[in-house]
């Protein structure tokens, strides 16, 4: 049997939050879906709680800082808007709805959320900035994305991933209008729309 990595363990996580919600993320679950023993489990994380600190972690390297990375290497700051879309899209929105929902019932999820949420709004801030819209507004279109983001999380199981993306390009519409309307047809071009 191949032996399994500690990203395979957050890997079957995030599936089981997808599917379940945190209160199904149990060691035997876990270690059932793997065809592994919870020794194995025990090997690698010693516990739940440091297990359940170590997927927060990684979600928010793999699934935050990653992507902000991603998104800084894009120098044209329009372009860096449509990518934030198409990443924004494709986070792994049932995970995340399932973690929030779980940070409602532990501060130390709580904390996690609030710092990755924090650091994605100081992002997309900057990047609507940098477009040339003042950083007022700029916070504001942001907590119209993010909480757009959030709440399409928490309404939708699974989120219709294309509505959703139509529903950021409208919001870019807003942004570059705001930022300089002949951006609105750079949006087009780069949208197909």
């Amino acid at each position: 049997m191949e032996r399994l990595t500690a990203e395979d363990y957050y890997r079957e996580a995030f599936a089981i939050l997808g599917e379940y919600g945190s209160e199904a993320m149990t060691i035997a679950l876990l270690c059932e879906r793997l065809d592994v023993t919870k020794g194995s489990f025990y090997h690698h994380f010693g516990s739940m709680p440091r297990f359940a600190a170590e997927l927060l972690a990684y979600w928010e390297a793999e699934h935050s800082e990653r992507l902000i990375a991603i998104s800084k290497a894009q120098r044209d700051p329009a372009l860096r808007i449509t990518l934030l879309t198409e990443l924004g899209a494709g986070l792994p929105h049932g995970p995340e709805a399932a973690i929030r929902a779980w940070s409602r019932s532990s501060p130390e999820v709580a904390e996690v959320i609030a710092r990755v949420d924090k650091r994605r709004e100081r992002h997309v801030v900057d990047a609507i900035a940098a477009l040339g819209v003042d950083r007022a507004h700029a916070r504001l279109l942001t907590r119209m994305a993010l909480n757009l983001l959030v709440g399409t999380q928490q309404r939708e199981h699974p989120v219709d991933v294309k509505r959703l993306r139509h529903m950021f390009e409208e919001l870019n519409k807003l942004i570059f209008l705001e930022a300089d309307p002949a951006l609105v047809a750079h949006l087009m071009a780069a949208t197909g729309g």
